[in-house]
């Protein structure tokens, strides 16, 4: 309840009580007179007057203690409101807390979970960085593995080649040293009747297989000499290739120095691009696609006429590094 309205209602309660005791008191003071009127002033019914004048206290005394009485229950009920009103408001306030403890715990479990996704996501994008890392790897180590296995059977089909090439010279040698033995044998048979013609027909013998191992010889030379000036002109057009493609290479701003791409280059015939593959990434998409958008813009690219050379120039890796 409302301090105004206790305040009026502890107004009336006081206005209602002072009029009833004037009211008493007048009536007590009325039959007063009354009494005094009717009957002769004598000692005797003083004592009347006496018991009146008690009766007034007593109803005065009764009125008072009920003002009290109403003051008092006025009092408890309004305390009782104000109690209840406190009440209200703790209860209130507690609400109030609870929800903004569960609001609090709301936003505190949304953030925890919106952190705990986050450390999933992390997590998983550097797994599958690890993963990229070491297939990567495997796929390097596997074209070591491949290249050496290429590199030791070309150089064991190379050993066989020459043992078996040295096998048919000696093989040769010895047939040849065994028909000349054979020759000698059968010219030593018939020198005395024929030593002229032998003579002369030995000197030709000698000069023909001189002359064939001569030629034997100068095979070989020119064989290695092919070999030797297939390799350097293919050592010329894989650097032209690079030259080509270093001209046209526009490095990306602000890449670390020591940045390194190797890429595969299949060409056409013609020496057109078919298809750049990245072998091994610099873990910088942007410089590994400057690379092969460098690749692709240097193109045609010088094209052998040997047969040899096309087959192999056919698929090339390269390395480029960023030296900054």
């Amino acid at each position: 309840m409302p301090l105004k309205e206790l305040l009026q209602q502890k107004v009336s309660a006081l206005g209602l009580s002072v009029l009833l005791h004037g009211l008493l008191l007048a009536a007590v003071l009325w039959a007063g007179m009354t009494t005094v009127e009717k009957k002769p002033v004598a000692a005797p019914k003083t004592p009347v007057i006496q018991a009146h004048a008690v009766d007034g206290k007593q109803l005065k005394a009764r009125e008072e203690r009920k003002r009290r009485e109403k003051e008092a229950v006025a009092r408890k009920k309004r305390e009782a409101v104000e109690r209840k009103q406190a009440e209200k408001r703790k209860a209130a306030e507690k609400k109030k807390k609870e929800k903004q403890r569960k609001q609090q715990a709301k936003k505190k479990k949304a953030e925890e979970k919106k952190a705990k996704e986050k450390r999933a996501k992390e997590k998983k994008i550097k797994e599958k960085k690890a993963a990229e890392k070491r297939k990567a790897e495997k796929k390097k180590l596997e074209k070591q593995k491949s290249d050496k296995k290429k590199a030791d059977k070309k150089k064991a089909d190379k050993k066989k080649a020459d043992k078996k090439k040295a096998e048919v010279a000696r093989k040769a040698k010895e047939k040849k040293a065994l028909e000349k033995k054979k020759l000698e044998q059968k010219r030593a048979a018939e020198r005395k009747a024929k030593q002229k013609a032998e003579a002369a027909r030995k000197q030709q013998q000698l000069e023909m297989q001189l002359d064939a191992e001569m030629e034997a010889e100068q095979e070989l030379m020119q064989a290695s000499r092919r070999q030797s000036a297939m390799n350097r002109e293919l050592s010329q057009l894989r650097a032209t290739i690079r030259q080509q493609i270093e001209r046209v290479w526009s490095k990306p701003r602000n890449t670390p120095a020591g940045r390194t791409c190797k890429v595969r280059v299949k060409l056409l015939p013609g020496g057109e691009v078919g298809r750049v593959t990245v072998l091994v990434g610099s873990g910088n998409e942007v410089f590994d696609a400057s690379v092969e958008q460098a690749v692709r813009k240097a193109a045609p690219f010088p094209y052998p006429d040997s047969v040899e050379l096309r087959n192999e120039v056919r698929e090339l890796e390269m390395t480029f590094v960023h030296e900054g």
